[in-house]
């Protein structure tokens, strides 16, 4: 993913639990983040990659109602701009979801787990 400074946005993610997947010499400059089995690479833009954030929304599961709550923690403490959404479906499901715009402008949503059975 193309961005205004790969570094800030690594930063961003890392407060909410993503760990490093890559930074070496053989690509100076690009980063990879993971969180479960996902994997996004982070590159500075350039006028031949623009920065992506217009319409780009990245969704990520947590299994836990606690990871839910530390991610609203995480967003107090830190003063970043935040929505917390309650997401119904019928009888049989509901749950939370946190958005967060990071450094670069793409929408971030954290989804809890289905919480109707609890």
């Amino acid at each position: 993913m193309y961005v205004s400074d790969q570094y800030a946005e690594r930063d961003f993610y890392r407060r909410f639990g993503f760990v490093d997947a890559y930074e070496g010499d053989e690509f100076p400059g690009f980063l990879a983040i993971r969180h479960g089995d996902a994997v996004i690479g982070l590159q500075r833009c350039s006028p031949e990659h623009p920065p992506y954030a217009e319409g780009l929304r990245w969704q990520f599961e947590l299994t836990t109602i606690a990871e839910v709550e530390n991610c609203i923690s995480v967003c107090r403490e830190q003063r970043l701009d935040h929505e917390v959404v309650r997401e119904v479906g019928g009888t049989s499901f509901l749950t939370t979801l946190v958005r967060v715009v990071s450094p670069s402008g793409v929408s971030v949503w954290f989804e809890g787990p289905n919480e109707s059975a609890v």
